[in-house]
């Protein structure tokens, strides 16, 4: 029932404690009020008060807490019993208030239990013995089993992420190794990558019994973790991956950090060491961690830094190898110095970096002499303090991201490969993931034939260094040598020699030699670039071999990639005349008239003179080769001597250069489309694309134009996902698709080097008759020189498709000037016969074993009569170097198909020549040489040198 003001009032003054003269209320006999009492003192004085006991001070102020909270519990019992107040909210009643009590009273038996039992499972998880970091792996396993978290590979062998390039044959040409597990790692290599890495993934017995019983963490190093926490809030960010984590990385495939990724490598880390083991782990990340610029794996470093077997380095070098991990910015400032650069020198980045390695070798090789790795002899040798410490370490020279020349191939395929994107598995994933991130066994199949790439190289190299080249370039020179040295006088500049045998020598040092090779389907079979030099402040080039100054800046100069322009000179001269004959209806017997376009004034030469000028001065009529001014030439004559006059005044045709001009639009050659409106670009003086141009001379074949390209084929696990032949950017285009004077034109070419600018090669290369079809072309003063030319060591192209070729070689000198490098036929022409020679001769070897093979399997006496045998290689040797009356015999066969037919009549077994009946084989002589083998398009003509 409701209660009246009054009534209120005196229940409260009834219920009002009262304080006596002590401080203390009264006793009261109510026992509500006592059990208040009680609650209130239970709340302020604990057990532990009582037993120990309190100061008078303390209890005073206790009991008038005590008395305070009864006093205010009291209130707050009264008005639960007025039910007419209580839809009132009381201060008592506030939720904040509840939330402050269960907060004081909750948290600190949370944390007083929860440190109990953190303790706890930190003694039993880090306790020595088989059970340490149980725990860790309790919690992990759980996580593992029922998120949903990337499963493990069945083993780290098998791992897919690996990127490969191959030639033709499958022999590997560059290998990122990202996937390729070495399983004979030798001990050397871990103790120097632990030292610089991870001091705590493996026990040591050098170590502190503490730091073995307590500190090798399990895959994941929560000390690490911290530290590398506390650091970053202090701004000093680091990382905190171990070994085994940055394994993990790789696994996922985790590109950015986030904190999601890092608990995804963490729970990884404790798996892949729970199924594969510390060891295991080592060797893997051994093989697959990033050393450098597209350098994985200690094994690929050891080669690419020191030229060395990973089993011969020191560990000095293992060492400085750990040290760029993960930073290949220390590797870039290391070799500043070695290049001679010193630490003043270095940009303020590459000064960080520098010293930053530095550090990390010292604290590695302090680590290991402490451990005693390494004898105090090999510390104090080994440890680094200045530049020429750094360049004692016995790093290989190094100019370029493709450390020298051998990697000429592998470094156009990336560049390749990385222009596009690829699609896998309905992802698009771009050229550079494919190659460094995508899971998979890719592997990229190129068209090259590595073995005849260093073949080529080594034909360069002896070629250069013959002394027939070397007075071939000593006659060029004899009367320009001396402009070359008034052009530095005139500049202000020291020359870099001083006599013209110092010249000789200058410019043998600074000879460049390009070599790129196509088949007919476009792939790019060989291919040499060229090599490395020094640019020096001034522009002048200078030689690797002649050592490095601090001012001098690595150079590349690759004369046949895909950005890479030559000046066609002479070689345009076959393109021109094909228009002549579509455009013209022009005839290769109709005759044209050698006679200059325009007299002017030529700066160069500072005087006025007839234009254009040909390779050759003008004789008086009926004396020396009677070429005289005025004299006539058929199409196919002007070709063979190579006439600049005739074809300039032929490209003055509009008809003929707009047509030529339309159809190179539609194949994307590289022009300059100002320079295409005037003569001088109807005889090569304005740039084109080297790889195009060859792509040009490759439709003179079949009439299609195919962009030469590396890749053909591109996989990931056995599945294509890049072919070359469906790729609709390199599908063939129309270009020399009039048939009939296509194959008059290849007959030309035929000629040039049967005859012509071109029959030096017969001095190279015997059997090239109607095998090598091809142009010289030679820039003013044989500043650069070129040859391009088709090849099949087959007379019958169209039987043997596969074994055509085309090859465009260059010899120039990267040094400017009046510098000479001969006749287009003294170093191309020769350089290509010597090529093609090779490629002829294993041809024929090849043939000849399965012929004889075959005889063999057929028959019976002759499969067991070695005396048969040794007649079949002296009746084929005859035929290849013995003269038939005046002339050789190899001049009436052509090719190995005309050989393959001769073999073919010795293994007979009706006749036996390979018997030794040599009057038979005598009658197959003479059959041959009888035999008219010619092709006598005009009236025959000696053989010519020139442009």
């Amino acid at each position: 029932m409701p209660v009246d003001k009054n009534n209120k009032q005196t229940l409260r003054e009834k219920n009002k404690p009262k304080v006596g003269v002590s401080g203390g209320n009264k006793d009261s006999f109510d026992p509500k009020e006592q059990a208040i009492k009680y609650k209130a003192y239970r709340h302020i004085f604990s057990a532990q008060d009582i037993r120990k006991g309190l100061d008078e001070k303390t209890i005073i102020s206790k009991i008038k807490k005590s008395k305070s909270l009864a006093s205010r519990y009291q209130q707050y019992v009264e008005m639960l019993e007025d039910g007419s107040r209580s839809g009132m909210v009381y201060p008592w009643q506030n939720p904040f208030n509840k939330f402050l009590f269960w907060t004081a009273y909750w948290i600190p038996r949370f944390f007083k239990w929860g440190t109990l039992t953190f303790l706890c499972l930190f003694v039993l998880n880090y306790i020595p013995g088989p059970t340490q970091h149980i725990i860790e792996l309790l919690v992990v396993h759980s996580i593992y089993d029922t998120a949903p978290i990337k499963r493990l590979p069945a083993s780290l062998e098998t791992y897919a992420h690996s990127a490969k390039i191959t030639d033709q044959y499958g022999t590997v040409i560059k290998s990122y190794g990202k996937r390729l597990v070495t399983k004979d790692i030798p001990d050397e290599v871990r103790k120097a990558l632990l030292a610089c890495e991870d001091h705590y993934f493996m026990p040591h017995p050098s170590n502190p019994w503490y730091v073995n019983a307590f500190l090798i963490h399990p895959g994941v190093s929560w000390f690490n973790l911290v530290g590398a926490v506390k650091d970053t809030l202090m701004g000093t960010p680091r990382g905190a991956s171990t070994i085994v984590m940055q394994n993990a990385k790789k696994i996922l495939g985790n590109q950015k950090r986030t904190l999601a990724h890092k608990i995804e490598e963490i729970i990884i880390s404790y798996m892949m060491v729970t199924k594969f083991g510390k060891d295991r782990n080592l060797n893997f990340y051994i093989n697959t961690v990033p050393v450098g610029a597209n350098i994985y794996g200690f094994t690929s470093a050891a080669n690419n830094y020191f030229k060395k077997d990973l089993d011969e380095v020191n560990i000095q070098q293992l060492v400085a190898i750990s040290s760029f991990i993960p930073n290949h910015n220390r590797q870039l400032a290391f070799y500043e110095i070695i290049k001679g650069k010193s630490f003043g020198e270095l940009s303020p980045s590459r000064q960080n970096h520098a010293r930053s390695a530095i550090n990390k070798i010292n604290l590695a090789l302090t680590y290991l002499r402490e451990h005693r790795e390494i004898t105090e002899e090999d510390y104090r040798n080994w440890l680094l303090s200045d530049e020429e410490s750094i360049r004692r370490i016995g790093f290989r020279d190094f100019r370029s991201p493709l450390y020298g020349e051998e990697e000429w191939t592998s470094w156009n395929v990336i560049k390749e490969v990385t222009s596009q994107s690829y699609h896998i598995d309905g992802r698009e994933v771009s050229g550079t993931q494919l190659l460094l991130d995508e899971r998979g066994d890719v592997v990229i199949e190129t068209g090259v034939d590595l073995a005849l790439v260093d073949k080529i190289k080594e034909i360069i190299g002896n070629f250069l260094q013959s002394s027939y080249y070397q007075n071939v370039i000593r006659q060029s020179n004899l009367k320009t040598w001396q402009l070359d040295l008034e052009r530095y006088t005139k500049s202000n500049r020291t020359p870099p020699y001083h006599d013209f045998t110092s010249f000789l020598n200058y410019l043998n040092r600074h000879l460049n030699v390009g070599v790129i090779m196509m088949n007919q389907e476009g792939e790019i079979v060989a291919y040499v670039g060229g090599k490395e030099f020094l640019q020096t402040r001034d522009g002048e080039a200078l030689d690797v071999d002649e050592g490095a100054k601090a001012d001098d800046n690595a150079i590349i100069i690759d004369l046949m990639n895909t950005k890479a322009k030559i000046t066609p000179s002479s070689t345009i001269k076959p393109i021109i005349a094909y228009y002549a004959m579509v455009v013209n209806n022009t005839k290769l017997h109709n005759r044209f008239v050698d006679k200059p376009i325009e007299y002017k004034y030529v700066e160069s030469a500072g005087k006025e003179m007839w234009l254009p000028g040909n390779w050759y001065d003008y004789d008086t009529r009926g004396t020396g080769a009677n070429r005289y001014l005025g004299r006539q030439y058929s199409l196919l004559e002007a070709q063979v001597v190579s006439i600049n006059t005739i074809f300039a005044r032929l490209y003055t045709n509009r008809q003929l250069r707009n047509t030529m001009l339309l159809d190179l639009d539609e194949v994307g050659l590289d022009y300059n489309k100002e320079d295409a409106k005037y003569w001088p670009f109807g005889i090569g003086a304005s740039n084109v694309s080297v790889q195009q141009w060859l792509g040009i001379y490759n439709a003179f074949l079949d009439g299609q134009y195919r962009n030469p390209s590396f890749v053909k084929e591109v996989t990931v696990n056995g599945e294509v996902i890049y072919s070359r032949k469906a790729d609709e950017r390199l599908k063939p285009i129309p270009l020399f698709d009039a048939k009939q004077e296509r194959e008059a034109e290849m007959q030309v070419l035929y000629e040039i080097c049967n005859r012509g600018t071109a029959s030096a090669m017969q001095t190279e290369f015997k059997n090239h008759k109607n095998l090598v079809s091809g142009k010289t072309g030679t820039a003013p003063l044989g500043k650069s020189t070129i040859f391009i030319s088709n090849f099949n060591p087959y007379q019958d192209r169209q039987g043997h498709k596969d074994k055509n070729l085309t090859m465009m070689v260059q010899v120039t000198s990267n040094t400017g000037g009046y510098k000479s490098v001969g006749q287009s036929g003294n170093g191309p022409v020769k350089i290509a016969g010597q090529i093609y020679n090779h490629l002829f001769q294993e041809e024929m070897v090849e043939m000849m074993d399965r012929k004889i093979d075959d005889a063999k399997r057929k028959n019976s006496h002759f499969r067991n009569n070695h005396v048969y045998w040794a007649n079949v290689n002296r009746y084929m040797d005859h035929l290849l170097n013995k003269k038939c009356g005046s002339d050789y015999i190899y001049q009436n066969i052509i090719g190995v198909d005309g050989y393959d037919e001769a073999l073919e009549q010795i293994l007979n077994s009706t006749n036996k020549i390979y018997t030794g009946r040599d009057t038979i084989f005598d009658q197959l002589v003479h059959y041959y040489c009888d035999q008219e083998k010619r092709v006598k398009m005009d009236s025959p003509q000696p053989s010519v040198s020139g442009n």
